[in-house]
């Protein structure tokens, strides 16, 4: 029976370097340069968490048949999840745990196979992802390391004809990485015989020499918008089914990203490597989903009384003035947006407008 296979991984405990537990003088910058992360723990607990809602819900269309999970945590504690202590995000545990999952994986060519990986990076010739044990070796800190685009080219040979693979990393480099090599470490060498497979997403939270980011214990920017868009951020609908593709998370990414940011210019830039697409999720009724209406003049809003109606079923709501925005979460469909002035400041005027997923925010231009 095809099933989804998922390994995630979140590395925010870095022990031996600044601020580790565990702290070594290191030799090379970029060693020195790196220091400890709050977010990717949070942020892999999080993606965890919304699959298995998923699951839950009955919405992947191959279902899901195992989750494998290493999260390094700040302090030397276990993280714990369901009542089970987390293995950490070491390179003897990375690969062994990979190669397990892509065992898994190979079992079918209609599996789906999920990677997820948070933590630091950096991009020189190849997007280089942290483990744990980064800086352990002080001579050569890339021993704790992996080579992210030679592991993916690698995992080609996998039969899984469906593969994703989310990276919440940075794809900066420090100025001694230009001075010296960057050993490659793949998880599993590159085939040259070996085909892409049928249906492919791969997905880089950052653009190349760019940061990807995150507020101090908090789930980070991307991870908040992958789990936006897994939730119904991402849904399109088909005939009378609402599903999400590798198209749709590609496509939709960048407008998540810019809502997760609340309104300020997106600092990251979302990649996508994509070929054929395919649905991986499918829903019995669309998710609800978030819109913020607001006036223009910002005058004409701190006066407005607001209302939606959806066209329908007259689904409808209202608010008083009020000096923020108007968050309100609601099914996809045709509604019709009112603003009122009772005491005649600005005209009265509605508008029909159509919302899906991501749907974001509408503004209602107002004249006196």
């Amino acid at each position: 029976m095809p099933q989804t296979h998922i390994f995630i991984i979140g590395v925010g405990g870095y022990p031996y370097i600044k601020g580790g537990t565990h702290e070594k003088v290191q030799t090379l910058d970029c060693a020195k340069k790196f220091g400890q992360l709050s977010s990717p723990p949070l942020s892999a607990k999080a993606i965890y968490d919304t699959f298995i809602n998923l699951h839950n819900q009955g919405a992947w269309i191959k279902p899901l048949g195992s989750i494998e999970v290493l999260i390094s945590p700040l302090d030397a504690a276990p993280l714990i999840l369901k009542d089970e202590e987390v293995g950490r995000a070491h390179m003897e545990n990375i690969k062994d745990s990979f190669n397990a999952w892509i065992e898994r994986c190979n079992k079918s060519t209609e599996n789906v196979a999920i990677f997820f990986f948070c933590g630091h990076g950096v991009d020189k010739i190849e997007h280089v992802l942290l483990a744990e044990d980064f800086g352990k070796n002080t001579l050569n800190p890339w021993d704790g390391s992996f080579s992210f685009d030679s592991t993916r080219r690698g995992f080609y040979t996998c039969k899984a004809s469906t593969q994703l693979f989310f990276i919440d990393a940075c794809r900066l480099f420090t100025a001694d990485m230009l001075l010296t090599e960057v050993p490659l470490h793949a998880l599993i060498p590159p085939h040259f015989n070996a085909t892409e497979c049928q249906f492919d997403l791969t997905q880089k939270a950052a653009a190349f020499k760019e940061g990807a980011y995150a507020r101090v214990n908090d789930v980070s920017y991307y991870t908040m918008a992958l789990i936006r868009a897994l939730e119904g951020g991402a849904l399109t609908k088909e005939q009378d089914e609402w599903t999400i593709s590798q198209s749709s998370l590609a496509t939709k990414m960048e407008e998540l990203i810019e809502m997760v940011y609340e309104g300020k210019v997106p600092e990251q830039r979302c990649i996508n490597r994509t070929s054929k697409s395919t649905n991986i999720l499918r829903f019995a009724e669309s998710p609800s989903i978030d819109v913020v209406i607001d006036c223009s003049p910002e005058d004409a809003h701190n006066l407005a009384y607001l209302s939606y109606s959806e066209a329908e079923t007259n689904l409808s709501d209202s608010r008083q003035p009020h000096i923020d925005p108007w968050k309100i979460n609601i099914k996809p469909g045709i509604y019709k947006l009112s603003a009122t002035f009772p005491d005649g400041q600005y005209t009265n005027m509605s508008e029909y407008r159509n919302f899906m997923p991501p749907a974001g925010a509408r503004t209602l231009k107002c004249e006196q």
